[in-house]
């Protein structure tokens, strides 16, 4: 058995591919690492050839040299040809800085302050049922929802389009990558959209969205292309990684009731636990950039115009930047210093918001007693990079009694 995953892991490593059916997300850690050990760069010839960066000096600079590293020919590799870019992310300077500017407003940090109080009511309206029954599934009915639900708080999100967002993304991930064409899968969401800014404009309100869609740049209305563009990159970013994270942390943490007691002694360090779980377990575990010179890193040239693969679930594992990089630590002192959240221009958004998600669950969570995982869930990527539960089942441990 032992002979046979590694051969699996040989191979994968030789022939780089994260959108294999072999690279699953328990593998792939396995991979990502032996890539990372073998060279600083190295290269592949799946899907046409690519580079790949893995090292984590590597990924940060190249994530910040937005300049050689373009993301104007998009991030996500393989695509669907008619699946328009995602903002700002997949655009480089100018017009990145013009799409950032429209999708900030709802994201600053007077406005994430603004939405605390009911960010923790939403936490505890869904934590408390779970807590009376005894039981549950923290990924279906806690992370899931809470996601979706700050998203709504945040942008202004109708009933309708909450209950349809997360199936709509996991089917443009499904697709995204092996359809040559976008219609099995863009025109579902772009009508869900649409939908979104006509009653926006029909009834305008003081939320994100009906701002957004009634308002004007050099006069002239955001054309229904660009809001579609801005509204599906807040809607898909605002919930998966935060998804993600959280059914992530909730299962290390019902894996382990002793950090759990540790959190409640010590509540500061519930800011550090999203971080280190997103540097131990990268939620976004790759993205591709386009180089638009040619490039040396450490010996290897890579050539101008070449697709070049960000391991960043490598480079979060790197022992040259983390010391005993598989061990989750709460005392590392700069776990923040992780890459999936992205660097430089593309740094993400919503980090501010999402750390203040992990840190509310986490603070509700600890009024209640311990909980304890009941089956081991099952894990799988969604479009080859983000790593998805099936579930967490867990179990409260019973109130001790005093008489």
């Amino acid at each position: 058995m032992a002979a046979a995953r590694q051969d699996l892991i040989d191979r994968l490593v030789r022939e780089f591919d994260w959108h294999d059916p072999e690279y699953t997300p328990d593998v792939a850690q396995d991979v990502n690492r032996e890539v990372r050990e073998q060279a600083a760069v190295t290269y592949t010839a799946a899907h046409g050839g690519l580079w790949v960066l893995s090292r984590h000096a590597d990924v940060r600079a190249a994530l910040k040299d937005h300049k050689t590293f373009s993301s104007g020919s998009g991030v996500f590799y393989p695509r669907a040809a008619g699946m328009p870019k995602f903002s700002p992310i997949e655009f480089d300077p100018p017009e990145h800085g013009e799409l950032r500017a429209l999708m900030a407003p709802p994201l600053h940090n007077e406005e994430v302050r603004r939405l605390e109080p009911r960010i923790r009511t939403l936490a505890t309206e869904l934590i408390e049922p779970i807590v009376e029954r005894g039981y549950g599934d923290f990924s279906a009915e806690l992370a899931n929802p809470f996601a979706i639900g700050v998203l709504a708080l945040t942008i202004g999100l109708s009933e309708q389009a909450q209950g349809r967002v997360r199936e709509l993304t996991s089917n443009l991930w499904k697709h995204l990558s092996k359809d040559s064409e976008a219609d099995s899968f863009w025109p579902q969401f772009r009508e869900l959209l649409a939908e979104e800014v006509r009653d926006a404009r029909a009834n305008p309100g003081d939320f994100y969205i009906s701002r957004l869609a009634n308002a004007e740049i050099d006069g002239e209305p955001i054309s229904d292309e660009r809001l579609h563009s801005v509204i599906v990159s807040l809607c898909i970013a605002g919930h998966q990684t935060t998804l993600n994270t959280l059914s992530r942390m909730l299962w290390h943490l019902a894996g382990n009731p002793e950090l759990q007691h540790r959190l409640r002694e010590e509540p500061d360090l519930m800011s550090v636990v999203g971080d280190e779980t997103m540097r131990r377990w990268c939620p976004t575990d790759r993205f591709t950039r386009f180089t638009t010179r040619e490039v040396t890193i450490d010996g290897t040239v890579i050539p101008s115009g070449s697709r070049v693969v960000l391991l960043l679930d490598a480079a979060n594992r790197d022992p040259a930047k983390y010391p005993e990089p598989e061990e989750f630590s709460l005392d590392r002192g700069n776990s923040h210093q992780h890459l999936s959240f992205g660097f430089g221009i593309h740094h993400c958004l919503g980090a501010s918001l999402a750390r203040l998600e992990f840190r509310t669950v986490l603070r509700e969570l600890a009024q209640h007693p311990v909980y304890h995982l009941t089956e081991e869930p099952d894990r799988h990527f969604e479009n080859g990079r983000h790593i998805v539960f099936d579930r967490v089942p867990i179990r409260f441990a019973e109130r001790p009694t005093h008489g």
